[in-house]
């Protein structure tokens, strides 16, 4: 288990296409987790709740993206407990494609594969086959070699 900071402003005045910079700005920095979640704020505008997961080091230059980057003039801040599973980026050979996928594991129990998306939808893009036959053969690729001994 580990402690975090989730951050969170409230934007009403900014225009949206804006917080995809926002969003790349923060995960650059470093902080482990950027959401947005759209609210209702008085008189009935609608906003964005700008949400960030970051270790508590972070909490000052988050702070400072967000103000420099967005019209936020607040930002709320919490510490949080966190169970995270191990995590593992491995890669397959598909049809001659090198496929990424990220394993996780809790208590040493394989607890999820997913295949990488870009890989997947270039691989798609390739060779015709849907992206979705690429996604599940990478997680029965996956599954076969990692599963069983990881």
């Amino acid at each position: 288990m580990e402690t975090l900071w989730q951050m969170e402003a409230n934007i009403d005045d900014m225009n949206p296409q804006n917080m995809e910079y926002v969003f790349r700005c923060l995960l650059d920095a470093g902080v482990n987790d950027v959401w947005g979640v759209p609210i209702v704020m008085k008189k009935g505008r609608m906003a964005t709740m700008l949400c960030v997961l970051c270790r508590e080091e972070l909490i000052e230059k988050a702070a400072q993206i967000i103000f420099k980057e967005t019209t936020s003039v607040g930002v709320r801040y919490f510490p949080l407990s966190r169970i995270a599973c191990e995590r593992a980026i491995k890669t397959v050979t598909i049809d001659g494609e090198v496929l990424h996928c990220k394993l996780c594991w809790h208590a040493g129990v394989l607890t999820n594969i997913s295949a990488e998306y870009d890989d997947c939808r270039a691989a798609a893009v390739k060779t015709g086959v849907p992206l979705k036959e690429w996604q599940r053969r990478v997680r029965e690729e996956a599954y076969k070699q990692y599963g069983q001994d990881s």
